[in-house]
């Protein structure tokens, strides 16, 4: 029963995490209707660092306050409950220099991952238009609360994890096999423990669960969606994106959020995240350091398109060895739309970088002594939509009977064709990030 000495030390409640007690006073209170600012001021005044952290926000250029905010009390006020709560939550998780110490990993991108996730979930949870997209935002920022138990009190168990997991499926089951429990379930019991509410303990056990379609929309599923649009921190393998790439399909008819709106929300997390962690005081590195680590998995899917497009060629060449041309082209239509999902989605990555780029020399918070950026960044976009020409005359060439042939030849007039299609994007203005999503079919 490897799983014991885990379960042991969340029953014995010794250090689990920084400040478990006044955090779950604090999501307590919040969640009880009839509480009052004065007593969240009170615990939230016996705790010396979050204290810091209540004031200092709300002295913060973010709320722009012409007068300084000297009391707890009106803080609370002008912060409001749930901002107080999300602050309670990351002095309590994001400890930086207990994971650094303890465990030899990149603590700021887990801490991006953390945010990104929590921020997907409340987008994800109104687009769907769910009454409890706040709720969501906290369940989301919890999820892996599991994983940070592990990294702090464990470290050598889970490093065997780390280096193990290549032999495994994915994460759930290399932590099953190793360590007899699965992240998960400590989380979920970290947090019956700490007497957090049904929804949340639920959100966080479940995290990793793929749900049937026919189930009651609850908090659980805008968190599990919000962890597949996003990178994985601890099992990146490319081997389980086409998995993922089916996975988010399910999960956003269950949702009911469509597709193209779940694109639309991942391509705005990079900037979401990195405003979200200036204003709460979280170290996930500057923003070269951000823009860098996305780039690195920008990279990581061009290398997965190509890998994929080997293994359809393969396929390709094993379907007319064997005669089948039907089945031939279908397989083509397959890898077609399979390969330009990918592409698009890379596309829109390099085009969320050039608007990023954009918004932080206009901001100032890069300074463009050469005026070079802004030129850079519109060649960018140009060529952004260059691509998205080329990614809908391959979603046509999928049904090659009805296209025009040029001069009654065999040969497709490409170059005109996409010629026409810069040529209307530009007339009307179209806005890249809501250009329609070619499909997996």
């Amino acid at each position: 029963m490897k799983e014991l000495k885990y379960i042991d030390k969340i029953r014995s409640g010794d250090s689990l995490l920084s400040m478990p007690q006044s955090l779950s006073k604090i999501i307590s209170m919040i969640n009880n209707d009839d509480f009052s600012m004065d007593d969240l001021s009170g615990i939230i005044m016996k705790d010396p660092g979050l204290t810091s952290k209540v004031l200092k926000m709300a002295n913060s250029a973010f709320y722009r306050q012409r007068t300084q905010i000297a009391t707890v009390n009106q803080a609370v006020i002008m912060l409001g409950a749930m901002q107080v709560k999300c602050l309670a939550l990351s002095t309590s998780i994001f400890q930086t220099e207990i994971l650094e110490r303890k465990l030899n990993i990149d603590f700021k991108e887990m801490f991006s991952h953390f945010i990104s996730v929590a921020l997907g979930s409340r987008m994800l949870a109104e687009a769907g238009e769910f009454k409890d997209a706040e709720e969501a935002f906290i369940a989301g920022l919890l999820h892996d609360i599991g994983l940070v138990f592990f990294l702090n009190h464990y470290p050598d168990d889970y490093r065997v994890v780390i280096e193990k997991i290549g032999n495994y499926p994915n994460l759930i089951e290399a932590e099953n096999d190793i360590l007899g429990i699965d992240h998960p379930a400590i989380g979920q019991m970290l947090a019956q423990k700490w007497n957090f509410p049904k929804s949340l303990c639920d959100a966080i056990g479940e995290h990793h669960l793929l749900p049937p379609e026919t189930e009651k929309l609850e908090v659980r599923h805008f968190v599990q969606l919000s962890r597949l649009i996003n990178k994985p921190i601890i099992d990146n393998r490319p081997r389980n994106l086409e998995h993922r790439l089916s996975a988010i399909e399910q999960m956003s008819r269950l949702v009911k959020v469509d597709r193209k709106k779940v694109d639309e929300i991942s391509f705005s997390l990079l900037a979401e995240t990195i405003a979200t962690a200036e204003y709460l005081g979280i170290d996930i590195g500057d923003t070269s350091e951000v823009i860098t680590r996305a780039n690195k998995e920008l990279f990581n899917s061009y290398l997965t398109i190509e890998k994929l497009f080997r293994e359809r060629q393969d396929l390709s060449k094993r379907i007319i060895a064997e005669e089948r041309r039907a089945a031939m082209m279908e397989t083509k239509n397959v890898a077609i739309a399979t390969l330009s999902h990918y592409i698009n989605n890379a596309t829109m990555a390099i085009s969320g970088r050039g608007q990023l780029l954009k918004m932080l020399t206009n901001k100032g918070a890069i300074i463009d002594k050469d005026q070079k950026l802004i030129p850079i960044a519109d060649v960018i976009e140009k060529s952004v939509r260059k691509i998205m020409a080329v990614l809908q005359e391959l979603r046509e060439l999928t049904n090659l009977e009805d296209m025009e042939k040029y001069s009654d030849s065999k040969a497709i007039n490409i170059d005109d064709r996409i010629k026409d299609r810069l040529r209307k994007m530009e007339e009307s203005g179209i806005d890249i990030v809501t250009e329609p999503v070619i499909q997996n079919h």
